[in-house]
């Protein structure tokens, strides 16, 4: 109940429903992986997800830099309302569009 945690809290409570479970979701993910090579392509599908057409991301920039109203209107409006399905479809596989990082093999480690 300190002055930080209030802070806190009200300032979450502006934020997207998506967004805060999304990002969540990512920390537990997160914890669990062992290296970059894990990490990258997930946090690359939640980018290309978050950039969905219609989602609270362009609601978000319309709020602060277009209409300048602060007020954006998230869809879902609740944490209640996002579901975990919703919440797994930012960590789904791309097919084509997957990021896919180059591996390094014993040749091109740099040692002769």
């Amino acid at each position: 109940n300190n002055e930080f945690s209030k802070e806190t809290l009200k300032t979450l409570r502006t934020m997207s429903p998506t967004s805060l479970k999304v990002t969540l979701e990512a920390l537990k993910r997160g914890k669990t992986m062992n290296s970059l090579t894990e990490e990258i392509p997930m946090e690359f599908r939640m980018s290309q997800a978050f950039m969905r057409p219609g989602s609270d991301f362009y609601r978000g920039i319309r709020a602060v830099l277009v209409d300048k109203d602060h007020n954006p209107q998230w869809k879902p409006t609740t944490l209640e309302e996002v579901t975990q399905d919703m919440v797994n479809s930012y960590f789904e596989q791309l097919g084509e569009h997957e990021l896919v990082l180059p591996t390094s093999s014993p040749s091109s480690s740099g040692t002769s």
